[in-house]
C-alpha cells in the first residue's frame, strides 16, 4: 500500500512540474503581448518556420524547393532546414478549439511541448539517484530557471525547444537502472535510440551533446566497461540512432554529417563491437578496428568541413583573442566577425548573474558538501561514484566552458547544473547529517531566487532590440501593394518580409551552407564598399525589385554588431550606397524611395532596375529624334517616359527643358503626318 501511494504521490509531482513549467512560460508569453497590445509577430529564422507551419496548418504543405527564399535560386527546403516540428505544430494547431489565433496556438503548443522536458528531468534524475525528492528538485529548478525559460517562452519558435524532451527522454531512458544488473529492458535501449535520434533529427546543435556522448563511450571502452553485452547494446543502440539520421536525413547528409568527427567515432566503435564478436578474436584487433573509418575522412568527399568550418573559425577566433572581440575588423576572417554576435557572443559576468542568479554558486557550494561528506564515508556504493555522475559531471563541465565562449549553450548548462543539483541532494541525504539540513535551506533559498527572476518582471524577457510595429507597419504594405515582388533586405528582417508581407526574399536569415552565408557577405561589401550604381546592379542582378534599408547602421555604439563592422568597412567611403540611405534617401539615383511605406526604422525603396534603364535611354535616343524633327508633344511625350522609368537619365531632363524653352518662345511647329 506505501508503494503504491508512493507512486501516486510521484505522479502527481511530476505533474505539477509540468504545470509550473508551463505557467513559467506563459506568464512571460503573457506579459509581453500585453506590452506590445498583440502586435507580437516572430522574427528571424522564428517566421520561416512559423510559415511553414501555417502552410502546413491550411493544408497546403511543405514545397520541397521553395523559390522564395535566396531568390531567384531558391533553396531545397528540407536539405537546407531540420523540418519536423513544423508539422506536429500544424496538425496539433488543427486540433485546438475556439477562435484562437494561429500564432498563439503554436506558441502555447510548444510552452506545453518543451514544459514536459521538467518532467522528464525529474524522470532522468531519480532513474540515476533512486530518489525521488533528488528528481523533483532537479525538475524544480528546471522548470523555473531563466537560463532554460527564456528562450522556451513562446516568443519565436526555436527548433531546441522541440529537440529538448527527446534528448532528455533519452537521457532518462539511457540511465534507466544504471546500479542494477540483469539484462536491460528492450523498451528502454529502444527509447533512448529512439530519443537521440530524434533530437538530432530536428535540432542540429544536438551533435554537442553526441559528440561529448561518444566521447564518454570511447573512454568507457579504453578502460573496459563497456565490454559486457548489456553495455553495448545499451550505448550501441543509441549510436545507430546517430548513423540512421546522419545517413538517411536529407539535411544532415547534405550537410556531411555522415563524415563528421563524431560520427567516424560512432563508425570505430561499433566496428569494434562486431570485431569482438568474432570468435577468439584478440582485444588489440577491436581497438585497432576502430581506427578504419579515419582513413576514409581523407579519402571520401564530404561537405562537413565547408558546412561547419565556420564553428571552428570562431572558435579559434575566441580562443586566439581570450574570448575578447577585438574592435579592430581586419584582425577577423567575414565569418568570424558575423558570427561572434548574440546568441554565439562570449559571456560575461552580468548576463551570467542575470541567467544564473543562484544555481552555478549552488552547484559550487553543494559539489563540495556532496564531496566532503563521500570523503568522510568512503562509500563505493554512493551515487556521486556511479558511472552516470561522472558523466553529468563531465557533460556540466564542458557546458561551463562552452556557454562562457557561446552563451547559446546556457540551455545545456542549465539542464546538467539541474540534474548536478539533484545528485548531490541525494549524495547528501546519504550522509545523515546536520548538511542535509543547511543543504535543504540552500536549495530552498536558491530556488526562490531563480523563480523571483522570472515572475518578478515576466514583460522583461522578450526579444531586445526587435522593432516589432515599426515591421509590421512595413510588412503590412508590402502585403497589401508589394505584388509579391522579391524584396532585398538585410537577414534580420528578411525573413519577416516573406512571412507576412508575402514577398520573395534575396537573403536567407541563415548561415548555415557556404553559399547563404557568401551572398551575405557580397550584400554588405556592396553595401558599405562600393557605390550606388554597383549596389543596384547587384540587387538587380538577384531579381530585387524593392529594397529595405535598415536605419542604425552608423549608430556610435555597438560597432561590433553591425554590418559595416562585419565587412571590413567600419568608416565607409563617401560614395558608399549606404550613407544615401541613411542621410540623403531623396537624393538616391539608382533607387526611388518610398516615403509612404517607410518610417522610423526601415526605409523602403523601388531598385530602378537595369532593363528601366536602357529602356528609358531608348526612349531618350527617340525623344531627342523628335525634337530635331521639330516634333515637340513627341519629344516631351518620350522624355518624360524614359524620366518615369529612370529619372537619373540626364539627356532626357535636358529634352524636356529644351521642349520647354521653345513652347515658352512660342515655337509650335510639328511635321507633317
Amino acid at each position: 500500500m506505501k508503494s503504491k501511494q508512493q507512486h501516486i504521490f510521484w505522479i502527481a509531482g511530476l505533474l505539477v512540474l509540468w504545470l509550473l513549467a508551463i505557467a513559467s512560460r506563459g506568464v512571460i508569453l503573457h506579459a509581453n503581448e500585453a506590452r506590445l497590445d498583440g502586435a507580437l509577430p516572430f522574427t528571424l529564422e522564428s517566421a520561416l518556420q512559423f510559415r511553414m507551419t501555417e502552410r502546413v496548418y491550411e493544408g497546403r504543405g511543405i514545397p520541397s524547393h521553395d523559390p522564395m527564399i535566396q531568390f531567384p535560386d531558391g533553396i531545397d527546403v528540407f536539405k537546407t532546414d531540420t523540418v519536423l516540428a513544423e508539422y506536429v505544430y500544424g496538425y496539433l494547431a488543427r486540433l485546438l478549439p475556439g477562435e484562437l489565433p494561429l500564432p498563439l496556438r503554436v506558441r502555447w503548443i510548444m510552452i506545453v511541448w518543451f514544459s514536459l522536458s521538467a518532467p522528464l528531468v525529474a524522470a532522468w534524475v531519480f532513474a540515476w539517484t533512486r530518489s525521488r525528492s533528488a528528481g523533483f528538485i532537479a525538475g524544480a529548478f528546471f522548470a523555473v530557471s531563466l537560463a532554460t525559460v527564456i528562450r522556451s517562452s513562446g516568443l519565436e519558435i526555436s527548433r531546441e525547444n522541440f529537440a529538448f524532451p527527446f534528448l532528455i527522454a533519452h537521457l532518462w531512458l539511457h540511465a534507466w537502472r544504471e546500479s542494477e544488473s540483469g539484462p536491460r529492458p528492450i523498451w528502454a535501449v529502444i527509447g533512448s535510440a529512439l530519443g537521440l535520434g530524434m533530437a538530432l533529427l530536428t535540432w542540429d546543435m544536438i551533435q554537442y551533446y553526441a559528440a561529448l556522448w561518444v566521447i564518454v563511450w570511447c573512454v568507457r571502452v579504453f578502460r573496459g566497461a563497456g565490454d559486457a553485452l548489456r553495455e553495448q547494446w545499451r550505448w550501441g543502440a543509441p549510436a545507430a540512432g546517430l548513423v540512421l539520421v546522419a545517413w538517411l536525413s536529407p539535411y544532415h547528409r547534405s550537410h556531411g554529417l555522415w563524415m563528421s568527427p563524431t560520427l567516424l567515432l560512432v563508425y570505430g566503435l561499433l566496428l569494434r563491437m562486431a570485431v569482438q564478436h568474432v570468435r577468439h578474436a584478440p582485444r588489440w584487433r577491436g581497438i585497432a578496428a576502430m581506427a578504419v573509418p579515419w582513413g576514409l575522412f581523407a579519402l571520401v568527399p564530404h561537405g562537413y568541413r565547408a558546412n561547419y568550418g565556420h564553428f571552428a573559425e570562431l572558435l579559434v577566433a575566441k580562443i586566439r583573442f581570450l574570448n575578447v572581440k577585438p574592435m579592430d575588423p581586419s584582425l577577423l576572417t567575414f565569418n568570424q566577425r558575423i558570427m561572434w554576435v548574440p546568441a554565439l557572443d562570449s559571456a560575461t559576468w552580468s548576463l551570467t548573474w542575470i541567467l544564473f542568479p543562484a544555481t552555478l554558486v549552488l552547484i559550487v557550494v553543494a559539489s563540495g558538501l556532496a564531496v566532503m561528506g563521500w570523503r568522510k564515508r568512503r562509500d563505493a556504493s554512493s551515487i556521486l561514484t556511479r558511472p552516470t555522475a561522472a558523466h553529468i559531471f563531465f557533460f556540466l563541465i564542458l557546458s561551463v566552458l562552452a556557454y562562457i565562449l557561446f552563451v547559446r549553450f546556457h540551455i545545456y548548462l542549465g539542464l546538467f547544473a539541474c540534474a548536478w543539483l539533484g545528485g548531490c541532494w541525494a549524495s547528501a541525504r546519504e550522509q545523515r547529517s546536520w548538511t542535509v539540513y543547511l543543504f535543504a535551506a540552500l536549495l530552498a533559498l536558491g530556488w526562490a531566487v531563480e523563480a523571483a527572476r522570472v515572475w518578478e518582471e515576466p514583460g522583461r524577457w522578450g526579444r531586445p532590440n526587435v522593432y516589432y510595429r515599426e515591421l509590421q507597419e512595413l510588412t503590412d504594405w508590402l502585403r497589401h501593394y508589394g505584388n509579391e515582388q522579391p524584396v532585398l533586405a538585410n537577414f534580420g528582417v528578411s525573413a519577416s518580409i516573406l512571412a507576412y508581407g508575402n514577398c520573395p526574399i534575396v537573403l536567407h536569415p541563415k548561415f548555415e551552407t557556404p553559399e547563404i552565408r557568401e551572398r551575405v557577405e557580397q550584400y554588405g561589401r556592396k553595401l558599405f564598399t562600393g557605390d550606388e550604381r554597383a549596389f543596384r546592379d547587384w540587387a538587380d542582378q538577384h531579381g530585387a525589385y524593392y529594397f529595405v534599408y535598415a536605419l542604425g547602421e552608423f549608430y556610435p555604439h555597438h560597432v561590433e554588431l553591425q554590418m559595416r563592422y562585419f565587412v571590413d568597412a567600419v568608416e565607409p567611403p563617401e560614395t558608399a550606397p549606404a550613407r544615401l540611405f541613411e542621410y540623403d534617401p531623396h537624393a538616391a539615383r539608382y533607387f526611388e524611395f518610398k516615403e509612404e511605406a517607410s518610417n522610423t526604422k526601415y526605409r523602403l525603396f523601388r531598385i530602378r532596375s537595369r532593363d528601366d534603364e536602357r529602356l528609358a535611354d531608348q526612349h531618350t535616343i527617340f525623344a531627342r529624334q523628335a525634337l530635331s524633327e521639330g516634333d515637340l508633344e513627341e519629344a516631351e511625350r518620350l522624355a518624360w517616359a524614359a524620366v518615369a522609368l529612370f529619372p537619373g537619365q540626364y539627356q532626357a531632363q535636358e529634352v524636356i527643358r529644351v521642349v520647354t524653352t521653345l513652347r515658352d518662345q512660342g515655337f509650335e511647329y510639328r511635321p507633317e503626318r
